[in-house]
């Protein structure tokens, strides 16, 4: 096949092939998604004009896992309910495989000069990673160029979805929001550009393919185990995430969202898992209410303070605070993007779906050998075992999963399919929380910490 001349100028030279080949990959999602006859319908407004936008804290009557095969039998393009339109869009497949791609993003193309040169390196990690051992994954950086174009193509059936991210106020908040949403829809690991793999994308214990769970030991809940004592075959969990801060110390609301939150440099994900639904509405009503006065969309008159990001953990008892000013680019700071797209709301919502999980079903797979640790362990107080009680009590008589469920980690966990890895895994050399060093069986990425968004969303004045 004799390609046309300008196709082979552009070949000739890096900066080309990176041109083409990020064109190809925007293609190839174009023609993925439209050559399927259910996403050629594209959402519209509901009867009275608006699309609405549930509430994802008040929950007690939605089982969040089955949603999607309990939806409205309605006309796909009369639903209105955001959640709905998400479910059906992008139906989750608990069975699939999680798929071998890997996902990066940058402000510019890796071909560009002004791409730094420590990024760089660390971008270069992964890729070499994928050639030398797993060649079976598949690397792609999408440079913030390209980000509105992808959206476009994958979420154009869903308008509102693109309206908000468009009116995030700043970058990082971005950053964070598309992360979620590459994820829900491609499926994969989403990594942060100041990261490092450490050993064989296959040797994660969510890839290894081993039925640890025939040995491991299953967490009452209800009063019984999760369906009998055998644990069913080996499935990929559909949601894969790491632990970013465990800080054993009353002062720990100085320095982090959450007594224990979740890392959101690295998420390892199947396409259409419920989790990311629920986040992505979240994300998408919070901005919509937090910085607009109207628009096609309306939120339940009493759940109001859900999306409002001002009303958000602490700030929400600051009565001094303005709670009903609108965000923008001049007053967000660092705890509204720890609580709007950060680690903060990450982990909320990753808590509200396992206690709702436990709540709604009677079949969900607890497992947690770290509650088994030898009693002659010397360090018995850095153990899960100390919060035993606390965590039996919370699983059958509360009907909630506990923080403590996840506390001084060193095995993995799993709540259904959803499996929290220690903080090892994703934060080695940290130096404290218990975390242990690359050289470490559990450490899987090292995140450089270079990136400085939170000095800077801080320095804004949003008193």
């Amino acid at each position: 096949m004799i390609l046309p001349i300008p196709i082979r100028k552009l070949l000739a030279n890096k900066k080309g092939k990176s041109i083409i080949l990020a064109l190809f990959i925007i293609y190839s999602i174009w023609i993925f998604h439209y050559s399927n006859s259910k996403f050629k319908l594209q959402f519209k407004p509901g009867n009275n004009g608006s699309i609405f936008l549930p509430t994802t804290s008040h929950i007690d009557t939605i089982n969040l896992k089955r949603f999607a095969s309990s939806s409205s039998a309605a006309p796909p393009s009369n639903i209105s309910n955001l959640r709905q339109q998400l479910s059906l869009i992008f139906p989750y497949h608990p069975h699939d495989k999680i798929p071998r791609t890997i996902w990066q993003t940058w402000k510019v193309a890796k071909s560009d000069p002004t791409f730094p040169a420590n990024f760089k390196s660390f971008q270069r990690d992964w890729e070499a990673s994928i050639n030398a051992r797993d060649d079976k994954f598949q690397y792609t950086l999408i440079p913030d160029s390209n980000i509105e174009i992808f959206l476009q193509a994958t979420y154009g059936e869903v308008p509102l979805i693109i309206e908000a991210f468009k009116t995030l106020p700043n970058n990082i908040l971005k950053a964070d929001f598309f992360r979620y949403l590459i994820l829900f829809a491609r499926g994969g690991i989403y990594s942060d550009i100041d990261t490092v793999p450490l050993k064989d994308l296959s040797s994660w214990p969510s890839l290894k393919g081993d039925n640890w769970k025939s040995t491991a030991t299953q967490i009452p809940y209800k009063g019984k185990l999760a369906k009998d004592t055998n644990p069913p075959e080996w499935n990929e969990p559909g949601l894969v995430i790491g632990i970013e801060a465990d800080p054993d110390r009353d002062d720990w609301k100085t320095f982090y969202a959450r007594r224990l939150q979740f890392c959101q440099w690295t998420i390892q994900a199947k396409p259409g898992h419920p989790v990311l639904r629920e986040l992505i509405l979240n994300i998408t009503a919070t901005t919509l209410n937090s910085v607009k006065t109207s628009g096609q969309w309306h939120i339940d008159s009493k759940f109001k303070k859900d999306y409002n990001v001002n009303w958000r953990d602490r700030r929400g008892q600051d009565s001094s605070y303005d709670h009903s000013k609108k965000k923008c680019l001049n007053n967000v700071d660092g705890t509204d993007i720890m609580n709007w797209t950060g680690p903060g709301i990450f982990s909320d919502i990753i808590f509200q779906y396992m206690s709702n999980l436990i709540q709604q079903n009677n079949d969900i797979l607890l497992i947690n050998d770290n509650l088994n640790q030898d009693e002659n362990e010397t360090n018995l107080m850095k153990s899960t075992t100390i919060f035993y009680k606390k965590i039996m009590d919370s699983l059958q008589l509360k009907g909630v999963v506990p923080w403590e469920f996840f506390g001084f980690l060193k095995q993995p966990v799993l709540v259904d399919d959803i499996m929290v890895l220690p903080i090892t895994s994703f934060s080695p050399d940290v130096g404290q929380m218990e975390a242990g060093t690359s050289s470490d069986s559990m450490a899987f990425v090292k995140h450089m910490f270079e990136g400085s968004w939170k000095e800077e969303a801080d320095s804004k004045n949003s008193s």
